[in-house]
């Protein structure tokens, strides 16, 4: 499955880092990821898989805190890089479209009440 990933690690001096890119391949307790920012080997990551919808009527995405195992440079017939990482598993989270209204119209409502203060 290919799906797009977001993950942060802390580098030296606790130095905040964050990457994107896309599943290479993906299991119960890790995932390989293609990337042009890879964090080390042996690294701590959080890892967000944003899944692609499967019924139009749900956001899904799966979180998880991993270790990189191995990075890899110059991927044959891919010219990116990419790196494993591995868990105790993923959790799933999901946003229906309800939910989503539920909260986007208090929003909205703030938003509009503060313009009229103005």
């Amino acid at each position: 499955m290919s799906a797009s990933v977001i993950f942060h690690w802390k580098g030296p001096d606790n130095k905040p880092f964050q990457g994107e890119g896309v599943t290479r391949d993906i299991s119960v307790a890790g995932a390989f990821v293609l990337t042009a920012t890879c964090p080390p080997p042996n690294a701590a990551v959080q890892m967000e898989v944003l899944l692609p919808p499967l019924d139009g009527a749900s956001k899904a995405w799966m979180k998880a805190d991993m270790t990189v195992l191995r990075v890899e440079h110059n991927i044959v017939g891919n010219k990116r890089s990419g790196f494993s990482a591995v868990g105790k598993g993923f959790s799933l989270r999901t946003l229906s479209k309800q939910t989503l209204r539920l909260i986007a119209d208090p929003i909205k409502d703030s938003e509009e009440t503060v313009e009229g203060q103005e």
